[in-house]
């Protein structure tokens, strides 16, 4: 009985222990799960993010509206007076300012006179590629094999990256590493191990340079010589002046490229066309020549034009040369219903100051941009004042003027299109090629003044309502 009786009592003092600790539990003197505490509030739901919703987005560029006034031609006749009349432009200058929806000359001061236009040759440069050549076209760099000898054929790009190219980039969109490590692969696979390299660039003829570049020319890098292959258009890291020989040099890079992917190359490198029984085994291609175009324009890059003109001239039938280029060229603007006659072209670039064109062609040009729907890719592609190219740091308020750049010594150039204030789209051209020594960041402030000044007037007489 004892026995029975200390169990119960042991039981029973585990019933009251228990009890004891739920209550100190309870009263939250010890851990457990027990509580007479007020239970916390219910958490308030996670906030949800507010996204401000799109404002309104800012007018960069003003609308064009035919049905806009007509600005009065005295008016901004008499402001393109005062610009030619200010020394700051020199003692030659030509303007001509055309109402793009009717075509009526609004201004017209030595309108057919031809000036040195610097870089604004490139506009007909622009729109002989727009109607002589396939803009969705690359420019393609290639590996062909015969026998055991390697040839590296240019196919005009002289935008190659040294090393791998970037599918996301305009210039180096094609890699001559990547070439050298598909044609290695490919070597591989025909049991190959042993190559002589030849460089065909005979894509390109004549001369690469011209004699009337002068300062502006290779060695101040202001252009490289034109060839049929070249890496970043012929630019060498550390130095201002180009390469003296860019496709020799696409030629080394690629030999270096080939040897690190294991081929044995033979020491030496000769110029000579691929035979026509020879076998593509590696190719590479550049951005397109739409995107290629757009580089060349809003950059004035003076390498592209060059290279341009000569796709213009094989296009055209014409040699791959600086005479065929400009035949071309000329052939390429008047295919778009436009009169050359008595244009003077020694380059596509304009860096060659014998160039001659006068500002009523330019205008033609233009004109014929705007108006033509298959031309329109000249007027999307030129530098837009305060935002795109080389207007981007002019003093034009941004959006107001899309159009093309020239400056040389003693010539500053400027032709596309300005909005005024109530929304009326011109044409303009004004070419000053005779400006003093020094003095053409002055000219530059007076023309962009005269644009300043049409694009924020409506040029309207007063109203004696």
């Amino acid at each position: 009985m004892k026995r029975r009786t200390g169990v119960l009592l042991a039981v029973g003092a585990v019933v009251v222990l228990g009890v004891g600790y739920g209550a100190a539990d309870a009263a939250d003197l010890v851990p457990g799960p027990l509580t007479t505490a007020e239970p916390w509030p219910e958490a308030e739901p996670f906030p949800t993010p507010i996204v401000p919703g799109r404002g309104p987005v800012p007018e960069v560029l003003p609308p064009l509206s035919a049905s806009a006034p007509v600005p009065d031609a005295e008016i901004i006749a008499a402001a393109a007076r005062e610009m030619v009349q200010d020394e700051a432009t020199g003692a030659g200058v030509g303007v001509v300012v055309v109402d793009l929806a009717t075509g009526e000359e609004l201004v017209a001061i030595d309108a057919t006179q031809r000036r040195t236009p610097a870089s604004a040759t490139k506009i007909l440069t622009g729109l002989a590629a727009v109607t002589s050549l396939d803009l969705d076209d690359r420019l393609t760099t290639s590996a062909l094999l015969s026998g055991d000898d390697l040839y590296l054929v240019g196919g005009g790009d002289m935008t190659l990256a040294a090393d791998e190219g970037d599918p996301t980039a305009v210039l180096g969109r094609a890699g001559l590493a990547d070439l050298a490590r598909e044609t290695a692969a490919e070597l591989q696979q025909r049991g190959v191990d042993s190559v002589t390299l030849r460089l065909d660039d005979s894509l390109f003829t004549g001369a690469s340079e011209s004699p009337g570049w002068g300062y502006w020319g290779v060695g101040d890098g202001f252009v490289a010589p034109i060839e049929a292959v070249a890496v970043d258009l012929g630019e060498v890291e550390g130095q201002v002046a180009t390469s003296l020989r860019p496709a020799v040099d696409a030629a080394v890079i690629f030999r270096d490229a080939l040897r690190e992917a294991g081929v044995t190359v033979e020491d030496g490198l000769e110029r000579d066309e691929a035979p026509q029984d020879a076998t593509t085994i590696a190719q590479v291609s550049s951005a397109t020549l739409r995107e290629l175009l757009a580089v060349m324009m809003t950059q004035s890059d003076n390498t592209l034009a060059e290279v341009f003109g000569r796709l213009v001239a094989i296009a055209r039938g014409e040699a791959a040369d600086f005479e065929g280029a400009t035949t071309a060229v000329l052939a390429g603007t008047a295919a778009a219903g436009v009169d050359v006659s008595g244009t003077v072209l020694s380059d596509t670039s304009g860096l060659n100051s014998a160039n001659a064109i006068a500002p009523e062609l330019l205008i033609d040009v233009l004109v014929a941009a705007n108006e033509d729907p298959a031309l329109t890719e000249l007027a999307r592609v030129l530098p837009v004042s305060g935002l795109v190219g080389t207007l981007a740091e002019r003093d034009i308020p941004p959006g107001a003027v899309r159009g093309k750049t020239g400056t040389l010594e003693d010539v500053v150039s400027l032709a596309g299109y300005v909005t005024t204030a109530d929304g009326r789209p011109l044409a303009f051209a004004v070419m000053a090629d005779d400006v003093e020594y020094g003095g053409i960041w002055a000219a530059r402030e007076r023309i962009d003044a005269y644009l300043t000044q049409l694009s924020a007037c409506g040029c309207q007489p007063e109203s004696d309502v």
